[in-house]
């Protein structure tokens, strides 16, 4: 990849990232980090509603707070993490395919739509990191709400409620190993796009 994109003609990329058009891929990782965005706004809607539901009688605040943080980080496991890493290897995938397009000799505008292209996986990839690291705290947040509703009724725990509080822990170290992945991968296209200035 030549370095001149970036360097020469930062206006007219900056202006292309407006009227540029978008790819499949780049159409599919926008639409899956939308998809989670509304799963996880969704999620914290149902844990505010559950915080706020009677439950008849006097029910211990432990059990109230672990069914709304429950309910409120439902959304938040592995199956998701994998659909955000597979937009993480996308944004890779994409990078790596518009840096290899460009040629010393293109002519200018060629160089704008490919600095630009560029700018945009590595801004779609920020955005799946974050969405990624999300998982991850919804994820603990889980754990956290199982270990509640386990002790928060005042009583002695069961073997069935600590089987849930093992699979929520279980789906964290699945959430932690994916998203570590994905921001693995995230950080080696940021490091390719500060090589590429």
């Amino acid at each position: 990849m030549t370095d001149a994109p970036a360097a020469d003609f930062p206006d007219d990329i900056a202006q292309s990232d407006e009227r540029l058009a978008w790819e499949v891929p780049e159409t599919a990782a926008a639409a899956v980090l939308v998809a989670v965005a509304v799963l996880m706004v969704g999620g914290l809607v149902a844990g505010i509603v559950a915080s706020t539901t009677s439950y008849g009688g006097i029910t211990p605040s432990g059990v109230v707070a672990g069914n709304a943080i429950s309910f409120g980080a439902t959304w938040a496991g592995p199956l998701l993490a994998i659909a955000l890493l597979g937009v993480v290897g996308l944004c890779w995938w994409e990078f790596q395919a518009w840096s290899d397009a460009s040629e010393p000799d293109e002519v200018r505008y060629r160089v704008v739509e490919v600095a630009g292209h560029i700018r945009r996986a590595h801004r779609i990839s920020q955005w799946t990191q974050v969405a990624l690291l999300l998982i991850c705290a919804g994820a603990a947040a889980l754990v956290v709400g199982s270990l509640l509703l386990s002790t928060g009724g005042g009583g002695s725990a069961n073997s069935v409620n600590w089987s849930r509080t093992i699979v929520e822990v279980a789906n964290l170290l699945a959430v932690l190993v994916v998203a570590g992945v994905g921001v693995w991968i995230g950080r080696k296209i940021n490091m390719d796009q500060e090589s590429s200035d």
